[in-house]
């Protein structure tokens, strides 16, 4: 646990370090983020379009989330010590082998080190970035400010972002952001209606 109390938070403070401070919170503290999360639900995003940021890959190099151009993407945050974020990686393995036209990217908010051995245990098939404040402070470029494990980010392959869900993953939501792509890249539907499928599906 923290060693000292936290001073106040004013409304000075901007809402990437707010949860940049809870997580430390949560973490030296031994609690689980993920216990904060209710119902898992889609939300609309707070930023339109994907925002330039890098983050230590597993090699220790720094990677852009732009480095998949033409790609939907599908951005999920999550930790070695989050019981539902592990419960979703064989699903998105899975995903990512079915569908190498969309690009699945893992942000661990966790110790380098840690993730490095569990990597190496579960031989991930998509790549992973790893930050602990770093992590936060991208998941508030997304427009997520939120103190909870595991959540996801939606984007097409032109880099708007269509949607958020906070909570665990299941089976449906992948289905339903697998077709929500294909329609959009086909030209089948436009950004506002992927959102908004993407709101009622996830």
């Amino acid at each position: 646990m923290a060693r000292s109390r936290p001073v106040l938070l004013t409304a000075v403070l901007s809402a990437a370090a707010v949860v940049g401070y809870l997580t430390y919170r949560g973490l030296t503290s031994g609690a689980d983020p993920a216990e904060d999360v209710g119902a898992a639900a889609a939300q609309a995003p707070a930023v339109e379009t994907l925002p330039d940021f890098s983050l230590a890959n597993l090699a220790g190099e720094q990677q852009s989330i732009r480095s998949w151009p033409g790609k939907p993407l599908l951005i999920n945050f999550w930790a070695t010590w989050c019981g539902p974020c592990l419960r979703e990686i064989p699903m998105l393995k899975d995903l990512q082998a079915a569908r190498p036209d969309v690009q699945v990217v893992g942000i661990a908010i966790d110790k380098p080190d840690l993730v490095g051995k569990f990597a190496q245990d579960i031989a991930f098939n998509y790549p992973i970035l790893v930050g602990q404040n770093e992590a936060w402070a991208a998941a508030g470029a997304l427009g997520v400010n939120i103190f909870a494990l595991p959540f996801t980010i939606f984007t097409g392959g032109d880099g708007s972002i269509l949607g958020v869900h906070t909570g665990e993953l299941h089976a449906e939501h992948l289905e339903a952001f697998r077709a929500v792509t294909e329609d959009l890249a086909a030209g089948r539907i436009d950004v506002a209606e992927a959102r908004s499928r993407i709101a009622d599906g996830i």
